[in-house]
């Protein structure tokens, strides 16, 4: 807990991003003892909460929501690629990671440097002399994002630590229903203020009960799940939009599908977004690390008329548009339709692909076009309006509406040009649900915690592993990976954490 409470010991208000590309707040420092007299009017409180919102994004290169989570979420799952990075030595895609892991350290730190620095604001916040309806809407922002940060705790962690700003100590852990609860409760708070979907990098009604929606499923409370999704659908606010290439165009980052994001600039002013690099590989655009690859199987398990096809690259030239021996250098998986043409295109040098890369970070930009992807102007999604659908119709199906269910599936799946499921019982549909999961939501951060919850997670995850690295034993992978271990440096820091907790 030392660690934790060391932000609030020296706390610096951060050089804020705000959540739009328009507005940004010039760095500001107040130390812990100004925060009866710094803050005082309605522009310090906007400038508090908006540095409660750049702890969104960790404190340093490319921490928690910047590029981290997503990392963590998606690599050491059914649906991940070989990092082109590390092949085949990526601790999170190959569970070989410890409890000193930096991207583990990375989310535990990231998380509770937002709740502090919610907490902070929440007690400034109390003795402000504002107007009380403006005050309400920044506590209630501030409860937002700390909800967020307990769910992340809470269904990678389990049992973690809870402060609600009543102590500066250590304190032991607490059980995960405890931290679930903490999340509704902030959600629920939130709601009852907040207004309507205003920028998707702002906390909202929708985004507040949405993430509670989210907070039900994963614990399985499928009834509730059900009925915030559906008062979600009944605010009017979102909607999906004509396809999902629209939805990753950077030109649409405010669109109404868009729920709650952590959104980034494009005029090199504002703040950046680390996914472009960290998702497109050099040879795909001209730049870029090629770290959220999809697996061959995956990507093969795709129905052909699926428009989310196009969202990921295959059968390619090189963005650099390279010539080798007087041929273009191009790129396939084998085993797909467009490697055929290709290795037998006499103007081509074919290179086979071992993974394929996930482009949805590049949506309406030119890829033959060398840029800074920290500022290409992608969102990173955290709730959008497609996940609504799903989660009610989930809930729906838990709960024996198999036909409910089904038409709110068809409707994610008739925006990608798919036929209508039907004839599905509870269980096929179950089945059916985590696979349109899949592939609406693939490299978005959602797939650990939909397998976990599927409590397929450790079996499809093996299984992947075996495919991508035939003759390998993955026996490893098991019970001890559904959760993550909790950071050794907070067990050392903490006298109240037993070490082997």
């Amino acid at each position: 807990m030392k660690n934790i409470n060391n932000f609030l010991l020296t706390f610096i208000v951060m050089a804020v991003s705000t959540m739009s590309c328009e507005k940004q707040l010039e760095e500001t420092v107040y130390s812990q003892l100004l925060a009866t007299t710094a803050y005082e009017t309605e522009a310090d409180a906007e400038a508090l909460i908006l540095s409660v919102y750049a702890n969104l994004r960790g404190a340093g290169w490319g921490e928690y929501y910047e590029y981290d989570y997503m990392m963590i979420s998606e690599s050491g799952t059914d649906t991940y690629g070989i990092d082109a990075w590390s092949p085949g030595n990526q601790p999170m895609e190959m569970g070989t990671y410890n409890n000193s892991y930096d991207f583990i350290l990375n989310l535990w730190d990231g998380a509770y440097k937002l709740i502090g620095s919610a907490n902070f604001a929440l007690g400034v916040l109390e003795d402000m002399p504002i107007n009380d309806a403006v005050k309400s809407g920044y506590v209630a922002e501030a409860k937002f994002l700390r909800g967020l940060a307990y769910y992340d705790l809470a269904f990678n962690f389990g049992d973690v630590i809870l402060n609600v700003g009543e102590s500066d100590g250590n304190l032991p852990l607490s059980p995960q229903s405890e931290i679930i609860a903490q999340a509704i409760s902030d959600f629920t708070a939130a709601a009852s203020v907040l207004g309507d979907a205003t920028n998707p990098g702002r906390a909202s009604k929708g985004a507040a009960l949405g993430l509670r929606a989210k907070t039900h499923l994963n614990a399985k409370n499928w009834t509730e799940a059900a009925i915030d999704a559906l008062d979600v659908m009944g605010l009017g606010d979102y909607a999906l939009m004509g396809s999902v290439e629209e939805v990753f165009d950077v030109a649409n980052n405010t669109a109404n599908e868009w729920i709650f994001a952590v959104m980034s600039a494009q005029d090199g002013t504002g703040a950046p977004s680390q996914l472009g690099w960290f998702a497109l590989s050099i040879a795909y655009q001209n730049g870029g690390w090629g770290r959220l690859t999809i697996a061959p199987d995956f990507y093969k398990s795709f129905d052909m008329d699926d428009e989310r096809r196009a969202l990921m690259g295959n059968g390619y030239q090189h963005g650099g548009q390279s010539i080798i021996d007087g041929k273009f250098r191009w790129y396939a998986l084998p085993g797909t339709p467009e490697y055929d043409p290709l290795a037998g295109d006499p103007t081509v040098d074919l290179f086979d692909l071992n993974s394929v890369t996930c482009t949805k970070y590049l949506g309406g930009l030119d890829r033959y076009t060398y840029r800074s992807l920290g500022r290409s102007g992608v969102n990173y999604p955290i709730l959008r309006y497609a996940d609504i659908l799903l989660t009610r119709a989930e809930a729906l199906n838990e709960g024996g509406d198999v036909p409910g269910a089904m038409d709110l599936v068809n409707e994610v799946r008739d925006r990608s040009n798919l036929a209508p499921l039907a004839g599905l019982d509870q269980n096929t549909l179950r089945d059916a649900i985590l696979d349109e999961r899949a592939k609406e939501f693939f490299m978005e951060g959602h797939r650990r915690l939909d397998l976990i919850r599927s409590g397929k997670y450790l079996e499809l995850w093996r299984t992947n592993l075996e495919a991508k690295y035939p003759g390998e034993s993955f026996a490893y992978i098991n019970e001890s990976k559904i959760l993550f271990p909790i950071p050794q440096k907070e067990i050392d820091a903490n006298d109240m954490i037993n070490a082997g907790g």
